[in-house]
C-alpha cells in the first residue's frame, strides 16, 4: 500500500493562493510514491483543519510556509496536530521555515526542508529522515543541524507540471502559473535570491506555452499570474513566449512582476508582450532616494520609470509600483520626497509596503527582529492613502476607466478598492 502524504496551507489570515499552488509543484515530484492530498486550510478553524488532516490517516504531512507570517500559524497547527497523528512524519518547508527553521522544530516538527522543496522531499518520502539529509534540518540533541542544500533544479523543466487536479481551484479566479525561479540581480533587500540563489533558471518558451494552453483549454483560465520574481530577466526568452502565445491567440489575460531597466531594454519588447495579452506589470520601484537605491543595490533613474510607465498606458498596460518605506538609513525628509517622486514616476496604481529585515538579507544585519519597524507600517499606509488621494492619480484612473478594454477593468477596481479605503 502506497503511503498517505497530505500537503497543508495552514489557517492564516493571507488568502493569496500561492501557497496551494507550491504545493500542487511539490506534489507532481511525489505523487508516483504515494496517495497525495491537498488541504487548503487558509478558511478553517485550527481544530476542524486537525480533524481534516487526522480523518485522512496521513504518513507524510507537510506544512508550506510562504513567510515569516505564515510561522505562528504553522506552529500551532503542528502542536495540535502531532498528538493526533503520532505516526506521521511532519515536514515543513517554504520562505518562512528556511528563513527561521527552529521555530517549526521546537513546535514538535520532525524536520525543515530549506530551499525549493522537490528534490529534499522526494529523498525524504525515498529514504526517510536521515543525518544529513541534503536541505533538510534538523534538532539533534537540541541544536539546529542542518544539511548543506541540494544542488539546484537545472534545467527547470526537468519540473513536471503542478498536480492542478488535487489543487482547489482558486476563488478569485486567478491561475498561477511558474515560468521561472531566481533573480540575477542581487538587490540587498530581497530574500529571493537567498532562497534560490543568484543563477536564475527557466521553464523554456515551449513549456509556457504548453502550460498556458493547458490552464485555458482544460482548466477553463482567463486570468493567469505568473509568479516569478522577475518574469523579464531574459528578454530573448520572453519574446519567444510573446511569439508563441500570440500565434495561438490564448484568450487570457497575464499580471506578472518585472524590473524597469530589463522592460525596456529592447524597444520591441512592450509591444510584444502587449500582443500577448501581459497587461498587468508590477515593477518594483522599491525607492526614488539614488542614495538609497544605491545601498539597496538597485538603482534605476527616476527618468527610466517615467519612460515606462508612459510606454505601458500608450499600449494598454496597467502598471502597478511598489514601494518600500523605511528602508536603512532613511530621514523624514526622503520618506516624504518618496510621495512626490512617486507621483512623478506616473504609474497607474502603488503600493507602499514597510521595509521587512528578513534573516539573512544584507539590509538586515543588525536588526534584532524581524518585525517592520511601526513608524514604517504607519507610514506606508498614509502614503498609500495620499497617492490615491492626489487629483492626478484619481484623474488617470477615471481616464482609462473609461475604455472598454482591460485597462479600464483594472483601472476601475483600483478606484473602487481605494474608494473604500478612504470611506
Amino acid at each position: 500500500m502506497r503511503p498517505v502524504v497530505v500537503l497543508v496551507k495552514p489557517p492564516e489570515q493571507s488568502r493569496f493562493n500561492f501557497g496551494t499552488f507550491s504545493l500542487g509543484v511539490l506534489a507532481a515530484s511525489v505523487r508516483d510514491l504515494a496517495v497525495i492530498h491537498i488541504l487548503d486550510a487558509t478558511d478553517l478553524t485550527l481544530d476542524a483543519t486537525v480533524d481534516h488532516i487526522d480523518a485522512l490517516e496521513p504518513d507524510w504531512v507537510g506544512i508550506t510556509t510562504m513567510a515569516l507570517s505564515s510561522l505562528s500559524p504553522a506552529t500551532k497547527l503542528i502542536k495540535s496536530l502531532k498528538p493526533r497523528v503520532p505516526q506521521a512524519w511532519i515536514i515543513v518547508g517554504g520562505h518562512g521555515a528556511s528563513m527561521l527553521p527552529r521555530i517549526p522544530l521546537e513546535a514538535g516538527a520532525d524536520a525543515v526542508v530549506t530551499g525549493e522543496g522537490e528534490v529534499a522531499f522526494r529523498r525524504l518520502m525515498e529514504k526517510g529522515i536521515e543525518l544529513d539529509s541534503p536541505g533538510v534540518g534538523q534538532l539533534i540533541d537540541g541544536a539546529l543541524r542542518t544539511a548543506p542544500k541540494p544542488p539546484p533544479i537545472r534545467p527547470l523543466d526537468k519540473l513536471l507540471p503542478p498536480a492542478r487536479d488535487l489543487m482547489p481551484k482558486p476563488e478569485n479566479q486567478v491561475h498561477l502559473m511558474e515560468t521561472s525561479r531566481g533573480c540575477p540581480h542581487d538587490c540587498r533587500f530581497c530574500e529571493t535570491t537567498r532562497f534560490y540563489g543568484r543563477r536564475w533558471r527557466y521553464h523554456s518558451p515551449q513549456r509556457v506555452a504548453d502550460e498556458v494552453r493547458h490552464l485555458v483549454s482544460d482548466v477553463g483560465a482567463w486570468i493567469i499570474e505568473i509568479t516569478d520574481d522577475n518574469f523579464g530577466a531574459s528578454r530573448r526568452r520572453v519574446l519567444q513566449i510573446c511569439e508563441r502565445l500570440t500565434n495561438q491567440a490564448l484568450p487570457a489575460v497575464f499580471l506578472l512582476s518585472a524590473r524597469a531597466d530589463d522592460l525596456l531594454a529592447r524597444p520591441e519588447l512592450l509591444p510584444a508582450m502587449a500582443r500577448a495579452r501581459m497587461l498587468r506589470i508590477s515593477v518594483g520601484v522599491e525607492t526614488l532616494s539614488p542614495k538609497l537605491a544605491r545601498s539597496a543595490g538597485k538603482f534605476i533613474a527616476l527618468d527610466i520609470y517615467r519612460e515606462l510607465f508612459n510606454k505601458m498606458r500608450n499600449l494598454g498596460m496597467f502598471s502597478v509600483a511598489s514601494f518600500i518605506v523605511g528602508l536603512p538609513g532613511e530621514t523624514s525628509a526622503e520618506r516624504e520626497r518618496t510621495l512626490r517622486l512617486a507621483l512623478s514616476a506616473g504609474p497607474d496604481s502603488a503600493q507602499f509596503v514597510p521595509f521587512y529585515p528578513f534573516p539573512g538579507v544584507p539590509l538586515a544585519e543588525g536588526y534584532s527582529g524581524c518585525d517592520p519597524s511601526p513608524d514604517a507600517i504607519a507610514a506606508a499606509a498614509r502614503l498609500t492613502a495620499e497617492f490615491y488621494n492626489a487629483d492626478e492619480v484619481r484623474n488617470r484612473l477615471l481616464r482609462a476607466a473609461q475604455g472598454g478594454d482591460v485597462r479600464a477593468s483594472l483601472a476601475q477596481g483600483t478606484l473602487e478598492k481605494y474608494a473604500v479605503a478612504r470611506c
